[in-house]
C-alpha cells in the first residue's frame, strides 16, 4: 500500500485505498486526544491544546465522507446501515460514561450540580450537548470547569454534521453534481461564518455546528480529492515534489515521495506549535483554527506512505493511544471535574491530577476492550443496535427526570433543605434577587433571549439615569454595581438622587464604535459615558466581579472629571468564594453558623485586584475603595450577620450580597465615604 501512486487508481481503487486502516491517522488522533486532556489536566503546560478538538473534526470528517463515497461508488450505501454503524461506533463507551457519571452524581453532588449533570446527560444522549451549553451560557452560569459532561460539546457537532453529510452527499451524487465546489462552498460558508462571529459572540462561534462544520468539511474536501483527484492537484503536487527534490535530494529521489513527506512535514509543523501559540481562548476558532485544520488536512494527505507518518505517527505507542481515543476522551473530563468539585476553592493537587489521568487511560484501555470492540465487531446482529438505542434513549430518560425534579435533593438527608433554600427552592431567594439586587431595567444584557446573545437591550429604563434632585451619584459597573444600589438606595439621603446603568459581566472599558449596537457591554460604557457628558453626578462609583485595565480607568476617570464629575471611586473587589457560599457551609462547617471563614475565596479571581493595587501611584486622577477591608479580618472574611443559618448568610452564591448584606455595606463603609465626598 505504502507504494501505491494514488493518482494512477481507478476511482474505487481510490476510496478503498482512502478508506483501508491507517496506523498513522490513530497516531494524529492520540496526538489530538493526548493534548486535549493534557490541556485539561495542566492548562498552564499545554496553553492551546483545546485544538485537538479540531484535529478530531478534520479526521471524522475524511474517514466518515470516504466511507459514504466508497459505498457510493461501489452502489451499496444505505443509510440505515451507515447509522446503524455510527451507533456500534459511538454509542457503547457513552453509555457507559453517563451511567457512571449519573450514579456518581447521585451519590456526591449537590441538587444543583447533579440537575446539571441530569441535563446534560439528556443532552448528551440527544447529541445536542453543544445547544443545551450555547443556551445555558451567560453571566451567572456555573464555572465550566465543575460541568461533569461538558466535553459532550464536540460530540454533539459531529453527531449533527452525521445526520446532514450523508443525506447531502447521496443527494449530491444522485443528482450528479459536482461535488467538489459543492464541499468548498460549504466549507468556505462556514469558515466565513465562524470568522465573522467569533469576535461577535465567542460563545456562539465556539458551539455553534454553523461555525464548526467547515472543519469537519475539511476533511470531506480530502476525502473527495482522494478518491477522484483532479488534474490541477496532481499538477501542484507534481511541481511540490520537483521543487523539492531539486533542493534537497538526488535527481533519482522520487517526487510524489518528496511531495508525500514535506506536506507531512509542513502539517505537523503547523499542529504541534498550535499547542502553544493560541493563548486567547476568546478569539478561537476564528481564524486561528486554520492552523491545526490546515495542519491535521496537510499531515492526512501526506498519508501513510510519507516519512513522518510512517515512523512518528505509526509508532506502536500512539498508534496505542489512538485507539482508546475516544474512550479516553470520554473518561478524563468527568474525573476532573468530580475532583474539582470535591476540592471546591483550591485546585486538585498535581498528584491527584496525575492520578485521575492515569486511570482515565486505565479505563478507556478496559472500556476500549471490553466494551466498544465487542459490541462494534462481536455483535452483529440486529438487535444490538435496538438494545443500544433502548438503553441511550432510558438515559436520556432519566436525565430528564433529575432535571425535572431539580436534582433529587431528598437524596441530602438534613443538608437537604439547606440545599434546597439556597438553590432554586426558595421563593425568598429568588424574590431578593429579582425586586431587590438584580435591578434588571438597568441592565444593558438581555436575560429574556431563548439563545444567548451579545446584542444589548434597545435601552434601559430613564429612571435609572434621570435625577431627582440636584445631587446625584452614578453607579457603573456589572452585577456588583447592582447589588450595591438597594443598600446605598435605603441607606443615602433621600435628596440624593441615586443612578445606575450596568451589564452583565461587563467592567468599564474602551468604547469600540462599530460594536456599540451589537455587544452589550460597549452599549453600556457608551451610554453611561454620553449620560455623564450630558449630565455628570457629582461622585462616580465604579465596580466589577473583575478588575480593570488600569491605564484606561486613568484615562477615563480624567475625561469624565472634566465633563464635572467631582470624585470617581473605584471600588476593588469583595470576597468571591468558590464555590457557592453556602456549600462552602455544608462541606467544611456544617452543622454550625460560622460568622469568618478563612480561606475558600477563588484566589485567581481575588488577584486581579491585587494586581491593579499594586499599580496604584500617588495623586491618581480616582480614588482606589478597598472592598475587602469591612468583609475581613485575621480570622477571616465574613459569612454571617446574624445567627439564622439561612436568612443570615450574606450572599446565596459566589459574590452577590443579598438585600440586608447590601444595607449594612451602605452603613459600614460605602455611604458614609460617598457623603464625606459629597461634604455632608
Amino acid at each position: 500500500m505504502h507504494g501505491t501512486d494514488r493518482r494512477s487508481l481507478p476511482d474505487g481503487m481510490k476510496a478503498a485505498h482512502a478508506t483501508s486502516y491507517r496506523p498513522d491517522i490513530d497516531g494524529l488522533r492520540a496526538i489530538a486526544v493526548l493534548s486535549v486532556v493534557a490541556f485539561h489536566a495542566f492548562p498552564t503546560v499545554i496553553r492551546s491544546g483545546f485544538v485537538g478538538v479540531d484535529i478530531f473534526f478534520v479526521i471524522s470528517g475524511y474517514l466518515i465522507s470516504s466511507i459514504i463515497f466508497q459505498n457510493l461508488a461501489a452502489k451499496r450505501f444505505s443509510f440505515i446501515d451507515f447509522y446503524a454503524r455510527r451507533i456500534r461506533r459511538i454509542f457503547p463507551a457513552l453509555i457507559l460514561v453517563l451511567t457512571v457519571s449519573l450514579v456518581v452524581g447521585a451519590i456526591l453532588l449537590m441538587p444543583d450540580d447533579f440537575r446539571r449533570v441530569g441535563k446534560h446527560s439528556a443532552a448528551g444522549a440527544a447529541f445536542v450537548a453543544n445547544l443545551a451549553l450555547w443556551q445555558e451560557a451567560n453571566y451567572f452560569d456555573v464555572a465550566s470547569d465543575t460541568k461533569i459532561l461538558l466535553h459532550l460539546w464536540s460530540l454533539g457537532v459531529e453527531e449533527q454534521f452525521y445526520v446532514i453529510w450523508p443525506a447531502l452527499i447521496w443527494g449530491a451524487w444522485r443528482a450528479r453534481l459536482r461535488r467538489l465546489p459543492l464541499l468548498f462552498t460549504i466549507l468556505f460558508a462556514s469558515l466565513a461564518f465562524s470568522i465573522l462571529a467569533t469576535p461577535l459572540n465567542q460563545v456562539a462561534a465556539f458551539y455553534s455546528p454553523t461555525a464548526r462544520f467547515w472543519e469537519l468539511a475539511t476533511g470531506a474536501v480530502l476525502a473527495q480529492i482522494d478518491f477522484n483527484r483532479p488534474r490541477i492537484v496532481a499538477w501542484i503536487e507534481g511541481i511540490v515534489g520537483r521543487t523539492i527534490r531539486t533542493l534537497a535530494f538526488e535527481p533519482d529521489v522520487d517526487e510524489d515521495k518528496c511531495c508525500r513527506d514535506f506536506l507531512s512535514l509542513l502539517g505537523l509543523g503547523l499542529i504541534v506549535p498550535s499547542f502553544f501559540v493560541i493563548t486567547r481562548p476568546h478569539e478561537f476558532p476564528g481564524w486561528w483554527a486554520l492552523m491545526p485544520v490546515v495542519g491535521a488536512y496537510l499531515t492526512i494527505a501526506g498519508g501513510p506512505g510519507a516519512w513522518l507518518n510512517r515512523f512518528l505517527l505509526s509508532n506502536p505507542v500512539l498508534v496505542w493511544f489512538g485507539l482508546i481515543s475516544y474512550p479516553l476522551y470520554l473518561w478524563h473530563w468527568p474525573l476532573l471535574a468530580f475532583a474539582r468539585i470535591y476540592y471546591g476553592s483550591s485546585a486538585p493537587p498535581t498528584i491527584v491530577v496525575a492520578g485521575l489521568m492515569v486511570g482515565a487511560i486505565v479505563l478507556a484501555w478496559l472500556t476500549y476492550h471490553f466494551v466498544e470492540r465487542p459490541v462494534r465487531f462481536g455483535f452483529q446482529r440486529r438487535w444490538t443496535v435496538r438494545v443500544l438505542s433502548g438503553a441511550m434513549a432510558t438515559i436520556a430518560a432519566l436525565g430528564c427526570v433529575d432535571m425535572l425534579m431539580d436534582g433529587l435533593p431528598g437524596r441530602l438527608g438534613e443538608k437537604a433543605a439547606y440545599a434546597w433554600y439556597f438553590w432554586g427552592g426558595s421563593p425568598l431567594i429568588q424574590n431578593e434577587y429579582l425586586h431587590y439586587i438584580s435591578q434588571d431595567q438597568c441592565n444593558f444584557y438581555i436575560w429574556g433571549s431563548v439563545v444567548p446573545t451579545l446584542a444589548p437591550k434597545k435601552s434601559i429604563d430613564p429612571s435609572c439615569y434621570t435625577k431627582t434632585s440636584k445631587t446625584a451619584v452614578m453607579l457603573i459597573g456589572d452585577s456588583n454595581t447592582s447589588d450595591l444600589y438597594y443598600g446605598l438606595r435605603e441607606v443615602l439621603p433621600k435628596e440624593v438622587s441615586l443612578l445606575l446603568i450596568w451589564s452583565s459581566g461587563c467592567q468599564v472599558s474602551p468604547i469600540v464604535q462599530h460594536i456599540i449596537e451589537t455587544h452589550h457591554c460597549t452599549k453600556a460604557n457608551y451610554f453611561a459615558l454620553e449620560r455623564i457628558k450630558a449630565d455628570p453626578p457629582d461622585v462616580l462609583l465604579l465596580s466589577s466581579n473583575n478588575s480593570y485595565d488600569i491605564n484606561y480607568i486613568r484615562q477615563f476617570a480624567t475625561l469624565v472629571k472634566g465633563y464635572g464629575v467631582k470624585h470617581v471611586l473605584v471600588l476593588g473587589q469583595r470576597p468571591h468564594w468558590k464555590p457557592f457560599l453556602y456549600k462552602v457551609v455544608l462541606d467544611s462547617y456544617w452543622p454550625t453558623i460560622p460568622r469568618y471563614i478563612p480561606g475558600h475565596l477563588d484566589e485567581e479571581l481575588m488577584s486581579l485586584t491585587k494586581t491593579f493595587q499594586s499599580h496604584l501611584r500617588p495623586n491618581e486622577p480616582f480614588e482606589f475603595v478597598d472592598e475587602m477591608q469591612p468583609f475581613c479580618n485575621a480570622t477571616g472574611c465574613l459569612t454571617y450577620l446574624g445567627d439564622n443559618p439561612k436568612d443570615g448568610l450574606i450572599t446565596a452564591d459566589t459574590v452577590h450580597l443579598r438585600p440586608f448584606a447590601s444595607i449594612w455595606l451602605a452603613r459600614q463603609q460605602l455611604a458614609p465615604l460617598i457623603m464625606e465626598r459629597l461634604g455632608g
